[in-house]
């Protein structure tokens, strides 16, 4: 998050973690619910139209708050796969940069802010999707590992939605850590019940120092439009602790441009 929720590397997060705690390996996740799995399926099909999308670049006008000072600039948001983003912002006090990188196989991601100070993610802060602005590149797609539960019908925002809940099963699990592996990654989505689109997604950040304080992060996808046969939501906000974070108004997407990975690379 484009916040000062720095990030360092899975290490020092299990120094944390482990304490009185011990490994144990279990390689076979939970079944999901099949009515989740089938929402799911049908969300990821209503946005890509059946393309099969590898990367994704999202560009346009963005509003970044913090605090009492808000500021307008432009922004682009890039995706590789699932674990790889990018979100640069150009604003009038300088340059906001967040990074995700998974391809080394552990999660990590980097920041950087206008002053050109920049940190890591610590390691808690990496386990909910990278590309949180594009859902069809993440845990709604389903996976070896993603496990989904399907929570009922609601009202979110103005629209009738299906609630489903999905979360990413590790290999090799901390016992009595809190919270566990599963409830870092752990993710709702708020699919539109006719179009399966979807209207929202939230999920917990913490402070670096404090698993146990969860800060929601609500993402609200608006204005839905169709770019070269996918769907794209053209109007994207990121609420973070109840305030509105960013307010992204997309005026270009492309799909499958050939984005190179060392464009979210974190050294």
């Amino acid at each position: 998050m484009q916040t000062r929720i720095s990030c360092r590397f899975f290490q020092s997060f299990l120094l944390i973690l482990v304490g009185s705690t011990f490994l144990f390996s279990q390689n076979q996740p939970p079944a999901s619910d099949s009515q989740a799995v089938t929402l799911a399926q049908k969300s990821v099909a209503a946005l890509t139209g059946g393309v099969s999308i590898s990367d994704v670049a999202l560009s346009g006008n963005a509003i970044w708050t913090t605090g009492p000072d808000t500021e307008t600039g432009t922004a682009t948001l890039s995706a590789l796969g699932i674990g790889e983003s990018r979100i640069d912002l150009a604003l009038p006090s300088g340059t906001r940069t967040e990074i995700r990188d998974a391809s080394t196989g552990t999660p990590l991601g980097k920041w950087v802010v206008p002053s050109g100070t920049s940190g890591k993610f610590v390691f808690h802060n990496c386990q909910t999707d990278a590309a949180w602005f594009y859902p069809a590149l993440g845990s709604l797609a389903g996976g070896r590992n993603v496990v989904f539960s399907y929570i009922g019908q609601e009202s979110r925002n103005g629209a009738t939605v299906q609630h489903i809940r999905s979360y990413v099963y590790p290999s090799v699990q901390f016992i009595g850590a809190t919270p566990n592996f599963q409830q870092l990654s752990t993710e709702d989505f708020y699919l539109d019940v006719t179009t399966f689109l979807p209207v929202a997604l939230t999920f917990s950040a913490h402070p670096d120092s404090d698993t146990s304080r969860n800060i929601l992060v609500e993402i609200n996808f608006l204005d839905y439009q169709a770019v070269n046969g996918v769907t794209v939501p053209m109007h994207i906000q990121k609420y973070m602790g109840g305030t509105l974070l960013m307010d992204l108004t997309v005026s270009r997407a492309a799909f499958n441009t050939g984005i190179p990975s060392s464009t979210f690379s974190v050294n």
